[in-house]
C-alpha cells in the first residue's frame, strides 16, 4: 500500500515540475520580451510643447503640438521627438526673418508651470520629413522613453492608437493644464502606406483622427511601441473625412541614426511575451517546483522506510505536546493603510490583489477626487509578493512622484521593495500610506 502511494505522490510532483518548468519558461519571457506596454502606459512618454515667435514690435505668434521621449526605458531622458512644424515658429523663423526671435518651452506639466527650454538639435520642415528633435537641457526622469518598432512590421488594418494634446480636446472646459491626465487616447487602424502629396516622407494613412495640437505626438500599436509620428489630417468643412497620416518610424529611425542619438526597439526577446507574464507565470512556477520537489523527497523517503505510526503522526513519544483546540498560528494579512489624507485609517487587503492609487476611477481602486492636487490618473500601484514576503510598488509616471517616507523618488516604471512598517507617500506628506501585516 505505501509503494502505491508513493508512486503517486512521485506521479504528481513529476507534473509538478512540468508545470513549474512550463510557467518558468513564460515568466522569463515576461522579463526579456519585447518590452512592451498597454497603450495607455505609453502616456508616460509624452510631453506639451509650446512653440512662439516675437517680432520686435513685440507681437508674437504661437502654437503647441505633441512630442514623447526616446532613449533607454528605466533611464532619464534627455531627447524629445515631435513634427517639424510643431517647432517652425519658434526655430525656423528666427532663421528666415532678421526681427523674430523664437522660443520653444517643454512642458511635463503647464498647470504646475514645470517646463524647461528646448534646444533644437534636428529639424526638416512640413513639406520635407516633418520631423524635429529637441535636445533638453539635462536629463530627467519626469518622462520615460518609449521603444520604437520598424514600419516594415506594420500590417494594413493594424490596430493604432494616437496620444496627444489635440486642439479640440478641451473645448467648453475652463482648464487646461496640459499634464499627463490630459493626454488623449485615440484609436485606429492603419489603412495603408503611402507618401503623402505634400510631403517627402512615408506615412501610414489611417483613420485615427489627427488634429491641431496631436501632431508630433507618438502612434503607438497594441503594445505601446511606437510605429509613426502623428503628423497630419485632412478635414472637409471641419469634418474629418479619415485622410490622416502618421510619418513611418523608419524615416525617424534613419534621422536617429546619422545623428548618432541614442534609441531602443522593440523586440531583444519574444515579441508576444507581455512584462506582466513575469508578475504571474514566475510565481505560478517556484511554487509548483517547490511543491513537486517536496512531493518527490517525501514520497522516497516514505518508500524507504517504515510507515508513521499514529502516535508519532500526533506528536505522541516526541517530546512535544500535541497542538491544543486543534488551531494552528493565525495567519497574518498583507494590507495598505492610509496615514494620513483621504484614506487615513483605512485598510486595503493585498492578498485580494495588487492596488492602483491616483485619480482615474476606471483603472483605480484608491480613488482620490479629481481636483486633489499633485495626484495623477494612474499615480502608483503596490503589490505583496507571497513567496519573497515583500511589498513592491511603482510609480506609473506620475506628474509629480511617487516618495519612500526616506524621501527617496522613485523612478517611473521601476519596482521597489518595501517591507512590513515601511511608508511612502504621494507627491507630498498630505497622502501617507504604510504596509504592513496585521
Amino acid at each position: 500500500m505505501e509503494a502505491k502511494k508513493s508512486s503517486g505522490k512521485q506521479v504528481v510532483a513529476i507534473l509538478l515540475l512540468v508545470i513549474g518548468l512550463a510557467a518558468g519558461v513564460f515568466g522569463v519571457l515576461g522579463l526579456v520580451g519585447g518590452g512592451g506596454m498597454d497603450p495607455y502606459e505609453a502616456r508616460n512618454g509624452v510631453v506639451y510643447i509650446y512653440s512662439v515667435a516675437y517680432n520686435d514690435q513685440g507681437q508674437s505668434e504661437a502654437g503647441w503640438g505633441t512630442g514623447w521621449a526616446i532613449g533607454k526605458p528605466g533611464e532619464p531622458v534627455q531627447y524629445i521627438v515631435t513634427n517639424g512644424h510643431v517647432v517652425e515658429r519658434a526655430y525656423a523663423y528666427p532663421k528666415q526673418y532678421a526681427n523674430i526671435t523664437g522660443d520653444l518651452k517643454v512642458y511635463f506639466s503647464a498647470a504646475e508651470n514645470d517646463f524647461v527650454a528646448g534646444q533644437v538639435v534636428y529639424y526638416s520642415g512640413f513639406n520635407e520629413k516633418d520631423i524635429a528633435i529637441i535636445k533638453l537641457p539635462s536629463a530627467t526622469d519626469k518622462r520615460t522613453a518609449l521603444r520604437l518598432r520598424s514600419s516594415s512590421d506594420v500590417k494594413v488594418g493594424e490596430t493604432v492608437y494616437a496620444l496627444g494634446y489635440p486642439g479640440t480636446a478641451t473645448v467648453g472646459q475652463d482648464f487646461k493644464t496640459f499634464d499627463q491626465d490630459d493626454i488623449t487616447l485615440t484609436k485606429g487602424v492603419i489603412s495603408k502606406k503611402m507618401t503623402p502629396s505634400f510631403s517627402t516622407y512615408d506615412a501610414f494613412q489611417m483613420d485615427t483622427y489627427i488634429s491641431g495640437g496631436n501632431s508630433g505626438g507618438p502612434l503607438v500599436d497594441e503594445n505601446g511601441f511606437v510605429v509613426g509620428v502623428n503628423s497630419a489630417g485632412i478635414e472637409a468643412s471641419g469634418i474629418d473625412i479619415g485622410m490622416n497620416y502618421a510619418i513611418v518610424a523608419d524615416e525617424l529611425i534613419k534621422i536617429l541614426d546619422s545623428e548618432r542619438i541614442e534609441y531602443t526597439m522593440a523586440g531583444g526577446g519574444v515579441s508576444w511575451a507581455q512584462p506582466w507574464f513575469a508578475y504571474v507565470f514566475l510565481p505560478i512556477g517556484v511554487l509548483a517546483l517547490a511543491g513537486g520537489i517536496i512531493l518527490l523527497v517525501t514520497s522516497q523517503k516514505n518508500g524507504q522506510g517504515a510507515p508513521v505510526a499514529a502516535g508519532a503522526a500526533a506528536g505522541m513519544g516526541s517530546g512535544k505536546a500535541p497542538a491544543r483546540g486543534g488551531r494552528g498560528p493565525v495567519e497574518k494579512r498583507a494590507v495598505l493603510r492610509g496615514v494620513t489624507g483621504k484614506y487615513s485609517g483605512q485598510s486595503f487587503d493585498l492578498l485580494k490583489g495588487k492596488v492602483v492609487i491616483g485619480r482615474d476611477p476606471a483603472t483605480c481602486n484608491i480613488v482620490f477626487d479629481k481636483n486633489t492636487p499633485g495626484i495623477s490618473g494612474r499615480h502608483c500601484q503596490v503589490v505583496y509578493d507571497p513567496n519573497e514576503d515583500c511589498f513592491i510598488i511603482t510609480d506609473l509616471g506620475s506628474s509629480y512622484g511617487t516618495f519612500l517616507g526616506n524621501g527617496k523618488k522613485l523612478t517611473a516604471n521601476v519596482a521597489e521593495k518595501l517591507s512590513t512598517g515601511d511608508t511612502f507617500y504621494l507627491c507630498d506628506n498630505a497622502n501617507r500610506f504604510v504596509v504592513s501585516k496585521e
